[in-house]
């Protein structure tokens, strides 16, 4: 797009899992940075660990059952920075970027969108015990892979402080930013990454939260 069209910016929206217990099924959330949390290497039982890594380690051992009975050999896992080349840098020089940030005018625009009203039901019988909010300033991660499982959606939360979890928007913000667009990035969430008890909500809550997205686009674009 940024090649073929004459764009003024990325406005970038869909659905997340949740990863943060403050948020709910069918909250909006527009985060301020996106980490990409798919960027990782895979240790062998016998390397030795860099106690200066200060991305995030993940020691599978400690999930043990039950904890710290016997080895594992999947040993541990250590997050990596991603390379990102920007127009105003060096040509062909990469620097390592964990954060990419969203851009502030359009973080401080959205602000306005926080008392915007939400669709609460899903259907004619089927309704969120709450009604859904839209929270401006939370982390963001993206990797290539769905999470639904609780311990490593635990893990997240922990480790990097994010609330959302998807597959696209680090990319996306990458990009946007190293060709020097503005971007903002909306989601719906639409299920708990693994946090509920039984099937992961997608699949009944993903139309909600695609519709609460969508009605954020277009009140963020008339604010333009």
């Amino acid at each position: 797009m940024l090649d073929f069209f004459d764009i003024t910016g990325i406005v970038h929206f869909g659905i997340a899992g949740n990863v943060n217990n403050s948020m709910s099924i069918g909250d909006v959330t527009i985060p301020k940075q996106f980490a990409h949390t798919g960027i990782w290497d895979w240790l062998n039982p016998n390397a030795k660990l860099n106690a200066n890594n200060n991305i995030g380690q993940l020691d599978i051992e400690s999930y043990n059952v039950p904890k710290g009975h016997g080895s594992n050999l999947l040993w541990h896992i250590v997050y990596n920075s991603e390379p990102f080349f920007s127009e105003t840098g060096e040509p062909n020089s990469a620097q390592p970027l964990l954060w990419a940030p969203i851009s502030e005018h359009w973080l401080k625009l959205a602000a306005n969108l926080e008392d915007l009203s939400l669709e609460q039901s899903v259907n004619s019988t089927l309704f969120l015990e709450r009604k859904p909010k839209l929270v401006v300033g939370l982390k963001g991660s993206t990797a290539n892979i769905f999470v639904d499982n609780a311990a490593y959606r635990d893990f997240l939360f922990q480790t990097f402080k994010v609330s959302s979890v998807d597959m696209e928007s680090s990319a996306v913000v990458m990009t946007s930013l190293s060709n020097g667009y503005p971007v903002i990035v909306i989601r719906g969430l639409s299920d708990l990454a693994g946090g509920q008890l039984g099937q992961n909500g997608i699949d009944i809550f993903g139309s909600l939260a695609a519709t609460n997205a969508a009605k954020a686009v277009i009140t963020f674009l008339q604010h333009l």
